[in-house]
């Protein structure tokens, strides 16, 4: 699964209480009902262990690493491959249509004959799985997971709420706002990005947008630094880059991908036009931790984290030379034996939700300080001061 290895895809969600391990049992009582009792079209739905669909095991021993509880929610229903559904189907409209003697069939006999393929096909059926992983941060009061889609979320919320009483609430740019300042996003001010006198303000703010605009330009012209609990941090902006505005006329969507996105000049054609910066790849690092996502500012929805796997201890090659003896003439053969590259230490689960953790912790520090301009109209006028210099040179209106 995603949280075990590979790349992490996921929305993060706050809790209003906190949770500790022995809360697993609660989804233990909510297991995937047995597969024998799918009828139909009719889905399951239920908890399962964090290894596979079928994992039934939801015990504290099992799903409690490190800080984090670690399971998934679990869909199951009946399902035919499209493809073998529509040949089935025109096959028997076929059927139907020679024993009736007839041109072309009532629609009321092609509703029925569907209905009675599909009921045939499906009783049948083999049962296909659909999977969202779950991780608490006990310590933070967070749930991360893998759902993303608007039905995957309409989904996992009330089921969790049900388990456990307690409604997750999704981590985007206007809740996060509140959770960090206390700040309603609807009342403030509605202020372009961009000095270009033919672009109107927004109807309604659009805080996540602009807080990776006004993050962009303060990576590229002032710092590329930042403190996290008293401890040095650094960002990286990459491509590929999507900037929008749903208000923008004519087209209201730009991707720069492939070759140099950052330094090409329909960059800042983009920023002159008033379309911000929506979704991004940036890397965020802490000492020898190197965290990379894509970002989108719209919902705070994080694709594709990937983390750099720390070296690791390593017993010397067979045949290589001491550290001490390196780069000496070798007694035994010719020139010097090239060291063996050392390999990289295959991370914990709980590992490397600990660094997504930080890249989310990282992530809204930023977006706490870009807060403080924000809701002062004077400190975020004279905030756009310089973002406006950087638009205006960017689009070579300078």
């Amino acid at each position: 699964m995603g949280f075990e290895s590979g790349s992490l895809s996921f929305h993060a969600f706050y809790l209003s209480r906190d949770f500790v391990p022995g809360d697993v049992e609660a989804f233990a009582a909510r297991p995937l009902p047995p597969l024998k009792t799918l009828t139909g079209d009719q889905p399951l739905h239920g908890w399962a262990g964090p290894l596979h669909a079928l994992d039934q095991d939801l015990t504290e021993a099992h799903c409690w690493r490190g800080d984090w509880l670690w399971f998934a929610h679990v869909t199951a229903r009946k399902a035919v491959p499209p493809s073998y559904l529509r040949a089935t189907l025109l096959a028997e409209l076929e059927v139907e249509r020679r024993a009736r003697d007839v041109e072309i069939l009532p629609r009321a006999a092609k509703t029925e004959v569907r209905e009675r393929v599909t009921e045939a096909l499906l009783r049948d059926a083999q049962p296909a799985f659909a999977s969202m992983e779950c991780a608490i941060d006990l310590p933070r009061r967070r749930l991360l997971s893998t759902a993303l889609s608007d039905n995957a979320l309409q989904l996992l919320c009330p089921f969790f709420r049900e388990t456990t009483g307690v409604m997750p609430v999704l981590c985007c740019p206007e809740s996060a706002a509140y959770r960090l300042r206390g700040l309603d996003a609807n009342a403030l001010e509605p202020l372009p990005l961009t000095p270009n006198p033919a672009v109107q303000p927004p109807a309604q703010p659009v805080l996540g947008e602009e807080f990776l605009t006004w993050l962009f330009h303060r990576w590229e012209k002032e710092s590329a630094v930042f403190d996290l609990e008293g401890q040095r941090c650094g960002l990286l902006f990459e491509g590929p880059l999507t900037f929008s505005a749903d208000d923008a006329p004519g087209c209201h969507e730009t991707l720069l991908r492939n070759g140099t996105p950052l330094d090409t000049p329909e960059l800042g054609t983009a920023l002159w036009n008033g379309k911000r910066l929506r979704r991004a790849k940036l890397t965020l690092t802490r000492a020898d931790w190197v965290v990379t996502a894509t970002v989108d500012a719209q919902d705070f929805a994080f694709r594709s984290l990937k983390v750099v796997e720390p070296k690791g201890d390593a017993a010397p090659a067979p045949g290589a030379e001491p550290d001490a003896l390196q780069g000496l003439p070798s007694l035994n053969a010719p020139g010097r034996q090239p060291a063996a590259p050392e390999p990289r230490r295959k991370l914990g689960v709980d590992e490397r939700l600990d660094r997504a953790a930080f890249y989310l912790d990282a992530f809204l520090a930023l977006y706490a300080q870009f807060l403080a301009l924000r809701e002062d109209p004077a400190a975020w006028r004279a905030a756009l001061a310089p973002l406006h210099a950087w638009v205006r040179a960017r689009a070579g209106q300078a």
